[in-house]
Parts: structure tokens; C-alpha cells; sequence
């Protein structure tokens, strides 16, 4: 009984390939849509099977009577027609009206985007309007007083000019020779220079900060607005540190002057990851300090404003465990996709395998660097297909390591979408 299931594996195999090549295929199908009559009467009809046997084979012993293939073109001239148009005609039909229809989808996608992008353009300059619109926002009196610290480094500048051509109107009188003057004259022109860079950089310093001041008070606006519901109001020291905590900086000061606090880099910002440790602790010294009962509102409640703040935000609050599992879930959804990435070539090379599938990928590990304020979460899974040669022969699987990284871009916890690194090596078990 083994030979013959042996015998027949190897028939059904062969069988099996044949089929699987795109002109036998193809012809078999074109032969049976011309000849179906025939194939209906030999399994269908009411005749014993050994007279439908004698018709059927009668009809189509061409190699015997070749004038059968001139009165009956659908025994072979047909079928050949059929594969000839299947296999080259129709390839060429489709791929023609692929190319005319290109065009047209490619103008769908621009749109689309260019939809998407008015959008949130429109949004920002509404946001932006409803803030320099509001007399009760604390941030047209913020803006004032840049305003008067600007006006106020003007004036020390002129006052420090002023003061420095009459020191030196006088030191000039007082000197008897000219190399005398023209060396007093030197000095006091590099103090006035000098107070002029110091009083230059302090502009410069307070015009980024009215730059960055809209994008912070966007925050600090609808964190204050939504504690308010709660009927606390929370002073605005306390807010400003909320705000420049959650986002991993020092202080409120620290924020403003960074460089990478704009509305550049926070369009970019993805995701603002939250450590329930650290704000726990920071958040619970920060509502101590406003004097505010911390055993009815504590960091939990706060922790839960801020996560309704964020909401209203192209950008999302989301917690570590959480962003490895979202991260984890994008890669299933990619699934054989995977395969086309160049970090695997390498690995799925040294195999006999041509593969067309990706197991379940596992999340292994993730963590959160705070050396380089970076996310870090490790994926492994594996891939498997058949051999190159023969289809029906499972080939050598291999084993995908995956390391996807979030990095920073606005603060230590405001991150960038993530970016990965795959390596493939064979398996061996």
C-alpha cells in the first residue's frame, strides 16, 4: 500500500505542475469552455457511459480523421485562439488600461492630501485667531509685556550709544596727543560694542520667546480651561510647570528657550509619551505647592485632564505599554509587506526558500532610553514559504528581528513617529 500511495503522490504532484504552467492551464480551461457540450453529455447524459465514451472519443479522434479539425474547429484551432489571446492579448489590454487610468488616480491622491493639508492649516490660524481674540486669555498679557521688554532693550540701546559718544567726546578733549585720543577712543568703542551684543542678544532672546509663547499657551489654555470645569482654578505658575513637565523640561523658562519648541517641530511630533512615575511624583510637588487638596485632586486627576487636553490635539498622549502594542499591531498589519524590506534580503538569501508569508509577530521587550530620550521596543516573528524549485515542498524558514526606535523632537517625551531596523537569519529548529 505504500507504493501505491507513492505512486500516486507522484502522479498527483506531476499532475499538479502541469496544471500550474500558464499554458497547459490555460489551454485545458480554453479546451473545456469550446468542447463543454461534449464534456456535459459524457457526465450528464442518459446513455450508458460506454456509448457515451464510444460518441465522445468518435468526436474528437482528430489524430485519426484530421478532417475532424476542419469541421470542428473547437476541438483544437479554438482552444488555441482563446490561450494565445489569455496569455498575450489580455496582459497587454489590462496594462493599457492600467496606464490610462493612472492619471487619474494619482490626481485623486493629490487632492485628497491637498484636502487634508488646507485643513489643518485653516485649523492652526483658527487657533491662533481665538487666542489673540479672547481679552480673558493670560496671553495678551504675556505679549504686552514682550512687547515692553523689546521696547525697553531699544531704549538701553540708544541710551548706551548716547552714553558712549560723550565718554567719548570727553576722554578725546582730555588727551593731549593723538595716539593718546585714538587709543582711549578704542577702548570705549569696544565697551559699546559690547553692551550692544549683550543688549542685542537679550532681543533677540525675548523675540523667540514671543515666537514659542502661542505655541506653549495653547496648552496652558486648554489645560487651565479644562480644570476650571472641576471648579479649581489652578494658579498660572503651577500650569506653566505642568505644561513644560509633561513635556519633560525643567521649568516653564527652559521651554521657551528652547529652539525646538515651535510650531515646526510640534507638527511633526506625534506622539507625547507619559511616565505615570514621574508625573505622579512631579505633578503631586507641583499641586502641593498651589496649595491645592491633594487627597480630593491629586496627580491621577490630573493625569486625567491631560489626557482629555490632548484629545483636541493632532498629536497623541499615549503611555509606553501602549505605544509598544500599537507599534507591535502596525507590523501585523504590514504582514507579508515585511518581506520586501532590505535589512531581510540578506538573512532570506542563505535559504532555498522563496517566501510568501509572515507569522504572527511577538512583542519581546520595550523601554524608554532616557539617556537618549528614546523610545525603544524589540519585535521578533518569522517567515516561511516554499522551495524555489518545487511549490508543493515546504522551504527553510527564517527568524525576524525587528528594533523600532521613537525618537525626540520636542522635549525628552515629545516623539517622532517610529523608525525600524529588521535582520533575518535562517531557522534552524
Amino acid at each position: 500500500m505504500q507504493i501505491l500511495d507513492d505512486i500516486w503522490a507522484s502522479m498527483k504532484g506531476h499532475t499538479k505542475t502541469r496544471i500550474n504552467d500558464p499554458i497547459i492551464g490555460a489551454f485545458i480551461l480554453s479546451w473545456a469552455l469550446c468542447n463543454w457540450d461534449k464534456l456535459a453529455l459524457l457526465l450528464f447524459g442518459t446513455d450508458k457511459l460506454e456509448s457515451r465514451i464510444q460518441n465522445i472519443s468518435r468526436d474528437i479522434s482528430f489524430l485519426s480523421e484530421p478532417s475532424l479539425l476542419l469541421e470542428n474547429p473547437n476541438l483544437l484551432i479554438s482552444p488555441l485562439i482563446l490561450t494565445f489571446f489569455y496569455i498575450f492579448i489580455l496582459p497587454l489590454v489590462a496594462h493599457v488600461v492600467e496606464k490610462i487610468l493612472k492619471p487619474t488616480q494619482i490626481e485623486r491622491h493629490d487632492h485628497s492630501i491637498d484636502l487634508d493639508l488646507n485643513k489643518a492649516i485653516k485649523q492652526k490660524e483658527l487657533n491662533k485667531a481665538r487666542l489673540r481674540a479672547n481679552p480673558e486669555n493670560d496671553f495678551l498679557a504675556q505679549e504686552v509685556k514682550i512687547d515692553i521688554e523689546i521696547e525697553k532693550s531699544e531704549a538701553e540701546i540708544k541710551f548706551a550709544e548716547a552714553q558712549a559718544a560723550k565718554n567719548q567726546q570727553i576722554e578725546s578733549k582730555a588727551k593731549a596727543t593723538a595716539a593718546e585720543m585714538e587709543l582711549e577712543k578704542r577702548q570705549y568703542q569696544d565697551e559699546a560694542d559690547k553692551r550692544t551684543l549683550a543688549i542685542s542678544t537679550s532681543k533677540q532672546k525675548a523675540t523667540l520667546a514671543s515666537h514659542r509663547l502661542p505655541s506653549a499657551y495653547l496648552f496652558i489654555e486648554l489645560l487651565s480651561e479644562s480644570i476650571k470645569g472641576d471648579g479649581v482654578v489652578m494658579p498660572l505658575s503651577a500650569v506653566t510647570k505642568c505644561t513644560a513637565t509633561i513635556f519633560g523640561y525643567s521649568d516653564f523658562s527652559a521651554l521657551l528657550n528652547d529652539k525646538n519648541f515651535t510650531n515646526e517641530k510640534l507638527e511633526k511630533m506625534k506622539y507625547v509619551l507619559i511616565d505615570t512615575d514621574r508625573l505622579t511624583a512631579e505633578f503631586t510637588n507641583i499641586l502641593e505647592e498651589a496649595d491645592i487638596d491633594i487627597e480630593e485632586f491629586d496627580s491621577e486627576w490630573l493625569i486625567g485632564h491631560l489626557e482629555m487636553v490632548f484629545e483636541e490635539l493632532p498629536y497623541e498622549l499615549i503611555y509606553p505599554d501602549s505605544l509598544a502594542n500599537r507599534i507591535k499591531e502596525e507590523f501585523d498589519e504590514m504582514g507579508s509587506a515585511l518581506l520586501q524590506d532590505d535589512g531581510l534580503s540578506g538573512g532570506m538569501a542563505d535559504t532555498n526558500t522563496s517566501f510568501d508569508h509572515v507569522d504572527e509577530i511577538i512583542l519581546d521587550d520595550f523601554d524608554y532610553d532616557i539617556t537618549d530620550s528614546t523610545f525603544v521596543v524589540n519585535l521578533s516573528g518569522s517567515a516561511s514559504g516554499h522551495h524555489y524549485k518545487e511549490h508543493d515542498i515546504s522551504g527553510q524558514g527564517v527568524d525576524i528581528f525587528i528594533e523600532a526606535k521613537c525618537l525626540p523632537i520636542v522635549g525628552k517625551y515629545g516623539l517622532l513617529d517610529y523608525e525600524y531596523d529588521a535582520r533575518a537569519r535562517p531557522s534552524y529548529s
